[in-house]
């Protein structure tokens, strides 16, 4: 079921895990990081159903299974596919950043999750933007703050990347959109249009599921933003 090309895609995380690690290297201090190599999961699934799943980072659980939004994280991605009607092999999963966000736990010995810092969302762009060509989503979901985030340094960087003359008005207001959104809070459940080299996709921004655990007064807007995801699968199944 998976139709993008596979020799491709190995060849980008076998790239960019070493440019990746060279330059977390260079900030191994700076940024905390345990000693140790770093753990990296890659993304998985099939374009068949053109969707991808966009997270923030692997945890745990994704390391000791080498896939992305396994163990916990399998709670919220089983919503998700029961909202939109697909299985999980429909869809290409992955994370902005591909290494767990490890720091020394509070117990001796022990290690805890992290933030993603602005350095490591940046540094991990251009592989995230390759895996989007590959797959040539139709539809982009991204959970939480840090894949909007990452989702705004991209139309930043085609923007730039582009002539001014290449640029058509739609496409102008397509990125400017992008840079006025800034929080999960401003755009969940909106639907986005981002344009890369040759094609577009529709983008919906939504609230990490974890943060309802948090804020229990989200569930309804994430509620109502599911339902936003549904009509638009219908849509990109005519």
């Amino acid at each position: 079921m998976v139709s993008y090309d596979i020799q491709e895609m190995e060849h980008l995380n076998k790239d960019f895990r070493k440019r990746c690690t060279q330059e977390v290297e260079k900030r191994r201090e700076q940024l905390k990081i345990p000693d140790g190599p770093l753990e990296f999961v890659y993304g998985y699934g099939s374009s068949a159903a053109g969707i991808m799943l966009i997270g923030e980072a692997p945890g745990k659980d994704e390391v000791r299974m080498g896939r992305p939004f396994v163990g916990k994280a399998g709670a919220i991605l089983s919503e998700i596919l029961e909202n939109t009607g697909f299985e999980r092999e429909d869809l290409y999963i992955t994370n902005v950043v591909k290494y767990r966000l490890s720091r020394e736990g509070k117990r001796p010995g022990t290690v805890a999750n992290r933030p993603a810092t602005t350095f490591e969302i940046t540094n991990s762009m251009l592989w995230l933007i390759g895996e989007i060509l590959l797959v040539r989503p139709q539809l982009i979901l991204t959970l939480g703050n840090v894949p909007l985030k990452a989702m705004r340094h991209i139309a930043q960087y085609f923007q730039a990347t582009q002539e001014e003359g290449d640029l058509t008005e739609l496409q102008k207001s397509y990125y400017e959109e992008y840079l006025n959104m800034s929080e999960i809070g401003m755009c969940h459940g909106r639907q986005l249009t981002c344009t890369f080299k040759n094609f577009t996709a529709t983008h919906i921004p939504l609230y990490h599921p974890a943060s309802l655990i948090y804020n229990r007064s989200l569930r309804k807007a994430y509620d109502a933003d599911m339902k936003e995801v549904q009509r638009c699968v219908v849509l990109l199944s005519k």
